[in-house]
């Protein structure tokens, strides 16, 4: 690897790291955003958002149901808000983990 193409990983993933400790959740999207950066495995955040108590809506009017990986997939893969920066990484990386699994690269 050249020294450039390293010294312009390690600012990416200072940026990203920056992002990560400044991002403020107040939101179940945004919990699972930063889980997700933190854990980057859906079936983990999903677990993890359970424990702290969030629910989705259920098929029944007014139920709540728990969160499954599918739930943490769709809020994840949702359009990111213009300035959240890090939806954005967490989007790419979504996408990208999905490719290992599907046979990608």
């Amino acid at each position: 690897m050249k020294v450039l193409e390293a010294q312009k990983r390690i600012a990416e993933y200072q940026e990203y790291i920056q992002l990560y400790n400044d991002y403020q959740p107040s939101t179940l999207k945004q919990h699972t955003i930063k889980l997700y950066a933190e854990l980057e495995h859906v079936s983990k955040v999903a677990d993890d958002l359970n424990s702290r108590g969030f629910r989705v809506p259920g098929k029944k009017e007014g139920s709540k149901v728990k969160i499954i990986s599918n739930d943490v997939t769709d809020l994840i893969d949702s359009k990111p808000d213009a300035n959240d920066k890090l939806h954005f990484i967490v989007r790419k990386y979504l996408n990208k983990n999905r490719g290992k699994f599907r046979g990608g690269k």
